[in-house]
C-alpha cells in the first residue's frame, strides 16, 4: 500500500471515528429527552387517574368521561388500575389491549420498574397505598411523534456521515498528494542523477521544513558519493599506474633477455634487475593490503591492547635510524606526568608504529638534513605527537589531497614511494579515535600531529582529585 493510501486511510478514520461519536452523542441526547419527557407526560396521566379513584373515590364512569374530554390525549393511550390481587378494577381505552405480566406489577410495588417499554407502548406505573390495600396504576401510550422524530434524525444523521466520510476521504486523498509531491520530485531528480548527472543537486527551498531539510541531507550524502566515486577513479588510475611501470619493466626485460645468447653476467644482471622490480610490487602490494585492511569494517576490534607511546616512539626511532645511514630521528618530551598510565592508550601497537614510522620515514626523506624531530606531549585528555622536519614546504594547494590513496604532488614526483602511506596514516589515526593534521608554511617546519584520545583520562583525572 503507497504512502498516499495510508494517510487518506488513517485521516479517513480518525475523522470518522471522530464524527461517529458526535453524532451517536446527538442521537443518544435526543432518545434520552424525548423519552424522559414522555414517561413525565405517562407519569402525570398515571397519578392523576390514581389520585381521582383511589384517594377521592370518584366514579369511574365520570372519570373516563373526563379523561375523554382532555384535548391532550397521547396516542394509543390507556390507563389501568390494579388491585392488590393484581385484577384489573379500572381501564379506558377498553378497545385497546395491552398485556401486563404479573412480574412487571411485582417489580412495579416493589419499585424496581417505573418507566418500561414494552413492544412499541411506553409504560409508567405508579404504587398507591391505603388502608384496604395496595393498588399500581399503569398508563400506557405510543410516542408517535418522538419515534418518528427519532427515525428521521437517525436517517439524517446516517445520511450526512456517509456525506462527510466521503468527502473526508476525497479531501484526504488530494491533501496527501499535495504533501507528497515534493517527495515525487525529490524521486524524480534522483532518479534523472543516478546515472546521467552526478553533478546535479536537489533544489532547496527557503521554507525550513522536512523536506528542505531532507534535500539537504540527500545533497550532502550526493557530495560525499560524488567524493567517493572520484577518488575510487583515482584510485584505480593511480594503483594501474604503479603496477604498470614494474611489470612493463619486468617484460621488456625478460623479451630483450631472450632475443640473443648472452654471457652469464648478463643474466645475472638482468635477474638482479627483475628481482628489484618483484621486490617493489611486493612493497605495494603489502602497502595496499594493510590500507584495505585498516579501511575495513572490522577494526574497531583490532583495538584491544593498552599501549604505552613512549615505547612505540623509541622503536620507532630505531626503525627509521636503521633504514638509512644518514637518517637522524631526535625525540622530544613534554611535561611527562609523574603517573606512567598517562601515557597509556588503548589501541593497537602495530598500526600505531606503522603510521608514526610512516610519517618519521617521510619526515627524514623529504627533509633538507635528513634529520626529523618527535615531539611527544600528554594533555588531560589526549596524547599528541609530533613529527617535524625542516624540508621544502608542502604547496597549499596540495594540502587537501596528501591524504588521499596514491595521491602525490609534484615536488615529490622523484621520490620513490606510491602514495600510500599518509592515506595510511590517516586512517590507522580515525580508526584509533583520533586525527592527523598537517601545518606547512614557507620559512617554518613542516609539521604532521598525530592526536590521539585517552577515554580513561576524564575518569583517572576525577579520581586523582578525590585522592588529594
Amino acid at each position: 500500500m503507497t504512502i498516499r493510501n495510508r494517510l487518506t486511510l488513517r485521516f479517513t478514520g480518525l475523522v470518522s471515528s471522530i464524527l461517529l461519536l458526535v453524532f451517536v452523542s446527538i442521537y443518544a441526547f435526543c432518545w434520552f429527552f424525548i423519552s424522559a419527557d414522555f414517561y413525565r407526560r405517562l407519569d402525570r396521566k398515571a397519578s392523576t387517574t390514581g389520585d381521582m379513584l383511589i384517594r377521592h373515590r370518584l366514579d369511574a364512569d365520570l372519570i373516563r368521561q373526563l379523561g375523554r374530554l382532555r384535548k391532550d390525549q397521547l396516542p394509543s393511550q390507556k390507563i389501568m388500575v390494579f388491585d392488590a390481587r393484581d385484577s384489573l378494577i379500572f381501564t379506558t381505552n377498553e378497545a385497546l389491549t395491552v398485556p401486563i405480566p404479573a412480574t412487571t406489577l411485582a417489580k412495579i410495588r416493589v419499585g424496581e420498574q417505573t418507566d418500561f417499554r414494552q413492544g412499541i407502548y411506553y409504560l409508567s406505573g405508579s404504587r398507591y397505598t391505603t388502608d384496604s390495600g395496595g393498588y399500581v396504576v399503569i398508563a400506557s401510550a405510543q410516542n408517535t411523534d418522538g419515534d418518528d422524530f427519532l427515525s428521521r434524525l437517525l436517517l439524517a444523521l446516517l445520511c450526512l456521515f456517509i456525506l462527510i466520510v466521503g468527502v473526508t476521504t476525497l479531501a484526504g486523498w488530494v491533501f496527501a498528494g499535495d504533501a507528497l509531491r515534493p517527495m515525487q520530485r525529490l524521486d524524480q531528480t534522483l532518479s534523472h542523477i543516478f546515472p546521467h548527472n552526478r553533478e546535479e543537486r536537489l533544489p532547496v527551498g527557503p521554507e525550513s521544513d522536512e523536506i528542505s531539510r531532507l534535500s539537504m541531507t540527500i545533497n550532502s550524502l550526493l557530495d560525499r558519493v560524488g567524493e567517493s566515486f572520484r577518488v575510487q577513479r583515482m584510485f584505480v588510475a593511480n594503483v594501474s599506474h604503479e603496477l604498470r611501470n614494474p611489470l612493463t619493466q619486468i617484460s621488456s626485460q625478460l623479451e630483450v633477455s631472450l632475443l640473443n645468447r648472452r654471457d652469464p653476467d648478463a643474466y645475472q644482471k638482468t635477474i638482479r634487475s627483475v628481482l628489484e622490480d618483484v621486490t617493489e610490487l611486493t612493497a605495494l602490494t603489502r602497502e595496499l593490503l594493510q590500507l584495505s585492511q585498516v579501511s575495513g569494517d572490522g577494526t574497531v576490534g583490532l583495538l584491544t591492547g593498552r599501549i604505552r607511546i613512549d615505547e612505540i616512539v623509541w622503536d620507532v626511532r630505531d626503525q627509521v635510524n636503521a633504514l638509512q645511514p644518514g637518517y637522524r630521528v631526535q625525540v622530544e618530551w613534554g611535561d611527562l606526568p609523574d603517573d606512567p598510565d598517562l601515557l597509556t592508550i588503548q589501541g593497537n601497537k602495530t598500526l600505531l608504529r606503522t603510521a608514526l614510522k610512516n610519517l618519521t620515514e617521510n619526515a627524514c626523506k623529504f627533509s633538507d638534513d635528513r634529520r626529523a624531530l618527535l615531539r611527544v606531549r600528554v594533555q588531560p585528555e589526549q596524547v599528541q605527537i609530533d613529527v617535524q622536519n625542516t624540508g621544502t614546504p608542502i604547496p597549499a594547494s596540495d594540502l587537501p589531497y596528501i591524504f588521499e590513496p596514491f595521491y602525490r604532488s609534484r615536488q615529490t614526483a622523484d621520490v620513490r614511494g606510491y602514495g600510500v602511506g599518509l592515506s595510511l596514516v590517516e586512517r590507522i589515526a580515525r580508526v584509533h579515535g583520533g586525527q592527523v593534521t598537517v601545518s606547512s608554511e614557507a620559512g617554518r617546519p613542516t609539521i604532521f600531529t598525530v592526536a590521539l584520545p585517552r577515554p580513561d583520562a576524564g575518569l583517572n583525572h576525577h579520581q586523582a582529585a578525590e585522592q588529594s
